[in-house]
């Protein structure tokens, strides 16, 4: 099987609810499983930005990114957070090569303010476009993880921030996944009583978003799901990152946390 993992929020933060995340893919890895890591890691670029006295922007839910942000969110994305997650990894005892998308054009993107009812004045911001599979067949073929950091390659040869939900999307559907898995700090998309809703059709997403029943963070993490889902993977999962040995339940068959997103069958 090969899935794509995206890891971020809360439960990125947290160095033991990561540790135990990162030894659960390495046992994934080593079962013969082929995962990709995403990451995000905006809490530690919103600390070295009020550092650097910079002040973080948003629209959209999307951080604005002019050239200075975009310097620092490199540094700090495809930098500092990706090794440190990389070095535990290997610490795990699997191999594991940190990557961004600029690395090997490995995910190429377009700027987000170039496509129709995208929010202007946000820079560089992009919405990946292509995936190299070749690319990350080789990568597995060398026994290795790849931990991807949000940062994309645009048509300009400029680097571009990607908002990490919409690059596990792409990476599960560039790379050929039957599965995309978010861990998140929350239980699952919830119905109207605030209950899990543990399985779900892609057709039921619209429905809960027009009655405002998915709404808040979890309205464009739905979206990057449904993306991938257009895009061939077989089904989405939210899972609740801090529970206990979560990944090995969904590889195992026996998970019963979060919600399963289905694609159409």
């Amino acid at each position: 099987m090969r899935i794509t993992v995206k890891l971020g929020g809360s439960i990125l933060e947290d160095a033991s609810i990561r540790a135990g995340i990162l030894s659960q893919v390495s046992r994934i890895a080593a079962s013969g499983h082929e995962v990709i890591l995403v990451h995000g890691g905006g809490k530690s670029l919103n600390r070295r930005l009020s550092q650097m006295q910079i002040d973080s922007h948003f629209k959209e839910g999307l951080r604005v990114t002019d050239a200075e942000t975009l310097e620092v969110a490199v540094m700090v994305l495809a930098g500092e957070v990706n090794k440190r997650i990389v070095s535990e990894v290997n610490h795990s005892g699997t191999p594991a090569v940190g990557i961004c998308g600029a690395d090997a054009c490995a995910v190429r993107c377009v700027r987000l303010s170039d496509l129709p009812d995208s929010p202007s004045g946000i820079g560089f911001v992009g919405k990946p476009s292509e995936v190299d599979r070749s690319f990350f067949d080789l990568v597995f073929r060398a026994g290795w993880i790849p931990v991807v950091a949000s940062i994309a390659l645009g048509p300009d040869g400029q680097l571009y921030n990607v908002n990490a939900d919409s690059m596990a999307a792409a990476c599960a559907g560039g790379a050929g996944c039957t599965s995309l898995v978010y861990l998140t700090d929350v239980s699952g998309v919830k119905d109207e009583g605030g209950s899990v809703l543990h399985n779900i059709e892609e057709s039921d997403i619209s429905i809960l978003r027009s009655q405002g029943i998915i709404n808040g963070g979890m309205l464009p993490k739905t979206s990057s799901c449904l993306e991938a889902l257009a895009a061939g993977v077989r089904d989405a999962l939210i899972l609740p990152g801090s529970e206990p040995d979560i990944l090995m339940k969904f590889i195992n068959g026996t998970l019963t946390e979060g919600t399963h997103i289905h694609g159409k069958r």
